[in-house]
């Protein structure tokens, strides 16, 4: 999309506002920060913070939830609210940063590009979790500071692991609580779920209603589908896996991840805005329980010996101390968890010597076993009208005036919901040794691939807004990423001050497993391409181009143009001890302290098949019954 698109957005959306402010209530932004004591100190404001926060303030506790951002309803208005919005910032080019939401945080060089990618934590007023690209460095989209956190910057798809990925959970932490079917009560409770509406829908992309995998009316996070626009290339991509042989799937929330379907998303179908995490403040507006810190930075955890007993926090450059009689919950992301960790005397020997830092638990695995889906794919000139058609200003007036007028149209698409799942046989011919083991890896039904239509040009991801060709044309893109990663990254400190970003190494495509295996799904991406399905329906593949058709060539294009899926996690993994790298037990508890948890998706003992949201929100919902029923 061109650069009017940016001018014509910003003319339009002061004047067409469909976003409510957030009213917490105590927001510390309004009044001075002191010294205070609470029952508990939440520190993060994202996807689990929010609900690990509101879950203990309904339960007649007192709270401090500590965020580094603002509200993004009220930082970029209907920027964060609008389904096809998604894209603003979303993009690996440290240009492509929403400061007011951004943190903006830079990977080291990668080998995976030859230059440096922006990390774009977002910083959105809800209280966060995390996103990134790949190149020599590169911005990390997964970083966001804001209440709400990543859950309001994210490409909304709500959909959950596979029965056996959960059960493989419970089997490491010999836990049977996180076996599936003891875990869905959990994923269920936090949704409030609108089947789709096939009366207003194409015939031809009518969507199973998978209501049992919900309890009606149960939570406050709506989820829904794009009722009111289905863009018609998905259909077409639909038709296109049915016919190379994928199942057609009843949805992706019961515990089966194959074959192709659309997905659900975390929008609420009343006016089709987004849905986050603040969704949980609901009903709170008469509490006192709850004290939200916003703009407010956590600088250290303090201790008496191992026990946590509060946190340091700056706003504006006053440092005061925020006491917790019970316990300091740590939500601060994949990223900044470990980064408030090791700044605050936890983490691996060296680092704690090398920076003076004096010890409360020497654990070697806070930082490393950094896991994240790599994104990749090709952009093609296609016959139907996609998201494209954006860039046209008459075009783009329309589509803003209805959405306003009616929460219908193409912006309330957010441009992606049709999933496709494929598991490779670990015995097939071609494959190598390590490609075999990658696959074995994981459980049986775990897919080796998810697929996906991007319904714009996604170009090479570095900036969706200006990195489209100004031209007339539509354009789709087709994308890919690897469910069983081999590489693994890691994150440490420069510095002891939280206000110093963290140093971001996430090896992406180091293991020649990966290499291998996104080779075969750019290539599988092209074979969907060039079926019956979809062959009238695409002019030409504009990047990288069918010119681009070596291996090596292919995997080149791949190493330049991809970009992370915003799943970054297991950076704080849970374990039974410190002695298998793991930083917290299962019910995140901090090895070698007392008082002190993490919760949020850099606990994850692995990187579930999909899109974490909806397992983060879950394990938030459950920590949180643990810490309710200790207490008794």
């Amino acid at each position: 999309m061109t650069p009017l698109f940016t001018l014509v957005v910003g003319l339009i959306l002061a004047s067409i506002s469909t976003s409510t402010p957030i009213k917490p209530t105590s927001r510390a932004d309004s009044r001075q920060v002191r010294d205070a004591t609470f029952d508990y100190v939440v520190i993060g404001g994202g996807t689990a913070g929010m609900v690990i926060a509101t879950t203990l303030a309904r339960a007649s506790y007192s709270v401090a939830l500590v965020e580094a951002g603002g509200v993004y309803e009220d930082d970029i208005g209907d920027l964060g609210t609008t389904p096809a919005f998604a894209i603003y910032g979303a993009g690996a080019s440290p240009d492509d940063v929403l400061p007011a939401v951004d943190w903006g945080f830079v990977t080291t060089p990668q080998a995976v590009r030859d230059v440096y990618m922006l990390l774009l934590l977002f910083m959105v007023t809800s209280l966060m979790n995390d996103r990134v690209s790949t190149t020599g460095g590169c911005i990390m989209p997964a970083a966001k500071r804001s209440v709400a956190g990543i859950s309001a910057r994210n490409y909304f798809t709500y959909q959950r692991p596979t029965v056996e990925a959960l059960d493989r959970w419970a089997s490491i932490l010999d836990d049977a609580s996180y076996r599936f079917d003891n875990f869905l009560p959990f994923y269920r409770q936090n949704v409030n779920y609108t089947p789709p509406n096939n009366a207003i829908r194409p015939s031809n992309a009518s969507v199973p209603p998978a209501t049992s995998a919900f309890t009606a009316g149960s939570g406050p996070l709506h989820v829904s589908f794009s009722d009111n626009w289905v863009n018609p290339v998905s259909s077409y991509f639909k038709a296109a896996w049915e016919e190379l042989g994928l199942p057609v799937a009843n949805d992706f929330v019961s515990g089966i991840l194959s074959g192709v379907q659309y997905s659900a998303n975390t929008i609420n179908p009343d006016g089709n805005t987004r849905t986050s995490s603040n969704a949980f403040l609901s009903g709170m507006e008469d509490t006192s329980n709850l004290s939200i810190y916003a703009r407010t930075l956590t600088k250290r955890v303090l201790f008496d010996g191992t026990l946590a007993v509060g946190a340091v926090v700056d706003r504006n450059g006053s440092e005061v101390a925020l006491m917790a009689s019970k316990e300091v919950i740590i939500c601060a992301g994949t990223f900044q968890s470990p980064q408030l960790l090791m700044a605050s005397g936890i983490g691996p020997h060296e680092t704690l010597k090398r920076f003076n830092i004096t010890v409360v638990s020497e654990l070697e695995g806070v930082g490393q076993n950094l896991e994240d889906h790599l994104l990749f794919g090709a952009s093609y000139h296609v016959t139907p009208i996609t998201h494209s058609a954006l860039s046209n200003a008459t075009f783009l007036a329309r589509a803003m005036s209805e959405y306003a007028k009616n929460g219908t149209g193409i912006l309330s698409n957010p441009g992606g919901e049709v999933l496709a799942w494929e598991r490779l046989n670990p015995t097939a011919e071609g494959l190598s040794d390590y490609a075999r083991d990658a696959i074995k890896s994981r459980t049986p039904d775990w897919p080796t691939f998810e697929f996906l239509m991007l319904d714009a040009y996604s170009g090479n991801n570095q900036n969706y807004i200006t990195g489209a060709p100004d031209t007339p044309f539509m354009y789709a893109s087709p994308a890919g990423a690897i469910l069983v990663q081999q590489s693994r990254g890691n994150i440490t400190i420069s510095s002891i001050d939280t206000a110093v970003p963290p140093v971001i190494n996430p090896n992406w495509l180091t293991h020649p497993a990966d290499q291998e295996l996104s080779l075969l799904a750019f290539k599988r991406l092209r074979e969907m391409m060039n079926t019956d399905a979809m062959k009238g329906v695409w002019v030409e593949e504009v990047l990288p181009g069918l010119n681009v058709s070596s291996d090596e060539g292919i995997l080149d294009a791949i190493r330049e143009t991809a970009i992370q899926l915003f799943h970054a996690a297991c950076t704080c993994k849970m374990g039974k001890s410190p002695e298998s790298g793991a930083v917290v037990d299962a019910r995140g508890r901090v090895f070698g302290t007392q008082s002190l948890r993490i919760v949020d998706a850099s606990v994850l003992p692995f990187l579930p098949p999909g899109h974490p949201q909806a397992t983060v929100y879950a394990l938030a919902a459950k920590i949180a019954k643990d810490i309710i029923d200790l207490r008794g």
